[in-house]
């Protein structure tokens, strides 16, 4: 293409790109939420209808088997028996597993976590990280020796 060529042509190549700019923002700029996002595959129609259809055989024996018993403990940390139980990990872990799982488990039961809640939370906090604590050097003794 030469410089006279693009002259010549100039007043075409403006509409061109002007044609092109008002396309490429309709595109992008277009009100997407009268469309739904939301597919819903063949394999799933099924469970949506037996979903819809009403409560299953499951529900009635749900309702009818009685008072569920507690949760064994709330917070979700076991702070009694072996080392490994208490961190969560494998008897045979690694030492780079051993300090993950201390690492995940004290970020979530620091007692700086709860600043100025009540005492028996604040108890139950020092308590988990104190045996936090013990189930990692244990471990890592263990691991070392």
């Amino acid at each position: 293409m030469t410089l006279k060529w693009i002259a010549d042509h100039f007043n075409s190549i403006q509409i061109f790109i002007v044609i092109a700019v008002v396309i490429f923002a309709m595109v992008s700029f277009r009100d997407r939420s009268r469309s739904s996002q939301f597919r819903v595959r063949e394999a799933d129609r099924a469970d949506l209808d037996r979903i819809k259809s009403g409560p299953s055989i499951a529900d009635a024996k749900l309702k009818n088997a009685g008072p569920r018993p507690p949760p064994l403990h709330l917070p979700g940390i076991r702070l009694e028996g072996e080392p490994h139980e208490i961190l969560g990990i494998a008897a045979d872990a690694t030492e780079a597993q051993v300090m993950k799982a201390y690492k995940d488990a004290i970020k979530q039961y620091h007692p700086d976590r709860i600043q100025g809640q009540a005492q028996d939370q604040m108890k139950f906090y020092q308590d988990a990280s104190a045996k936090l604590n013990d189930a990692k050097e244990s471990m890592l003794k263990k691991l070392r020796a």
